[in-house]
């Protein structure tokens, strides 16, 4: 918060205190929140961070999540920015009594914003420390710390991560949503790798989850993890690893068709070692392929004369590299060359296996994209990630084969927000299956008839029992949620 007069601080609480009295949620006996500016005051003063209400200079901004735009803004009513564990248990038990709806950020990436809220949001970001244990090949994060910062952390000792492709997304959140990454066919999905956590539960309290203390929330928190409280910082295995080679190989968008099929097609055959992304759009960048080798030299040269076959490329960026460095490049539908974009959306929808009928949808969608669009194919699934058992953890989308296909949008004209979803939204009911439908939680944007079990599978009666125990009034609701079992 920004210096004021301690008369100007109390006027300032007081007013934020009315129009929480006016806008709370009903609390969960029915009753509507009241209080005055006595009790945010009392908030503020026990914190370490700090706390942000509507009419600060940095409100705007401290609102703001990844995926902003018109569907997905919200106005919370305060800001909890948590500069020690303590501060998140503050946050919880001041939403609780009276009666807040909790968001929880910290990289700030869902899908669907779910770390934005009209209520209360707890931002975990400034909790950024970092120990590397290179003994013991173990990694000890804050929960603000990202993707990309425990990659360079653990790079320095020979080391890396199990984590997600982009590096701005928070390193907790991703491992306790499931997590697949650059290097999940060589070590499983990001939940695997998880050791610890320790997490601040509905009720206020700091628990340590682990296979000995606690094997059941343990088991919950890899994969289900947002459900059962605030994860404060985790601890997770490293692998030995010095480099990778990596990088972007580069077709014209009319070649589409055959590099998919194609792509397709290498991807069935891959080493565990290996994993690419395809990419689609009518820009300078065209289609092009991302990709990982972490294994030897000598087994990426077939796979790249396979890949340089399906067409003539029109650009190439590959070398061998740190892993480091390639965790640590800008997400494939991050702009380029262009100014920071107001508003980004983004759909994706889980497929268990890519078809010529998918193939046909991709490309015709291509030819009738906004300029700014990205298409992909993400999270091809195979090796280690799909030999482990499906309720081995909370995450079950383990299935051979199935990817992820996805699109995201950026502008800055609010009269072009509608054309965006209206394209968006069109694309996605036609890439979704017309049964068995499955979500991926980290990547879920859209809801089904089945509700979380789309998202759990046979996983979630197990949940929603646990979830009974841990969180019985469903506090923490911004999330892939599991409603509580009743009893």
């Amino acid at each position: 918060m920004h210096a004021v007069t301690r008369r100007r601080f109390v006027g300032r609480v007081a007013a934020v205190a009315g129009g929480l009295s006016a806008t709370s949620s009903p609390s969960p006996a029915g009753q509507p929140a009241t209080y005055d500016g006595t009790a945010l005051r009392g908030l503020r003063e026990t914190l370490r961070g700090g706390l942000v209400v509507p009419d600060d200079a940095s409100y705007d901004a401290d609102r703001r999540v990844f995926y902003w735009n018109p569907r997905t803004a919200t106005r919370p009513l305060v800001i909890v920015r948590c500069g020690h564990e303590d501060d998140v248990k503050r946050a919880v038990e001041f939403a609780r009594r009276h009666a807040l709806e909790i968001a929880v950020r910290s990289g700030g990436h869902s899908h669907l914003a779910w770390g934005g809220s009209n209520g209360l949001v707890i931002d975990l970001a400034p909790l950024r420390r970092i120990t590397i244990d290179s003994d013991r090949r173990l990694v000890h994060a804050q929960a603000g710390v990202l993707g990309g910062e425990v990659a360079v952390a653990a790079g320095r000792h020979g080391l890396v991560p199990v984590l997600g492709q982009c590096p701005g997304v928070g390193a907790t959140g991703v491992t306790l949503g499931g997590g697949l990454g650059w290097l999940s066919g060589l070590f499983g999905a990001c939940c695997d790798s998880l050791v610890s956590a320790c997490v601040v539960s509905a009720d206020g309290t700091l628990r340590e989850a682990d296979d000995e203390h606690d094997p059941d929330l343990a088991w919950a928190l890899r994969g289900a993890g947002a459900n059962f409280g605030i994860a404060t910082s985790f601890t997770a295995r490293l692998y030995p690893l010095e480099s990778v080679i990596g990088g972007d190989l580069h077709y014209h968008p009319r070649d589409a068709r055959a590099v998919l099929r194609g792509f397709r097609d290498v991807m069935r055959e891959a080493p565990d070692a290996f994993q690419a992304t395809l990419n689609l759009t009518t820009g300078e960048r065209g289609l092009f392929i991302s990709l990982c080798h972490a294994g030897a030299a000598e087994q990426a040269e077939p796979l790249l004369r396979s890949l340089r076959a399906l067409a003539r490329p029109t650009r190439e960026d590959i070398r061998e590299q740190p892993y480091a460095t390639l965790a640590t490049r800008a997400a494939a539908t991050a702009p380029v060359g262009m100014p920071p974009s107001t508003f980004r959306a983004i759909e994706a929808v889980y497929r268990e296996s890519v078809s010529d009928d998918m193939i046909d949808i991709v490309v015709d969608r291509l030819n009738e994209a906004p300029p700014d669009a990205v298409m992909g194919l993400s999270h091809y699934m195979h090796g280690v990630v799909c030999r482990v058992d499906p309720a081995a953890t909370a995450f079950p989308h383990r299935r051979t084969h199935a990817v992820h296909l996805r699109v995201a949008c950026q502008w800055s004209d609010p009269a072009e927000s509608e054309r965006r979803f209206a394209w968006t939204d069109a694309w996605r009911e036609m890439c979704r299956p017309k049964a068995g439908e499955s979500l991926y939680a980290n990547y879920q944007t859209y809801s089904t008839t089945d509700g979380a079990r789309s998202i759990y599978g046979a996983n979630h009666d197990r949940l929603a029992a646990l979830k009974a125990r841990h969180d019985p009034d469903n506090v923490f609701r911004r999330n892939a949620n599991v409603v509580p079992a009743e009893a």
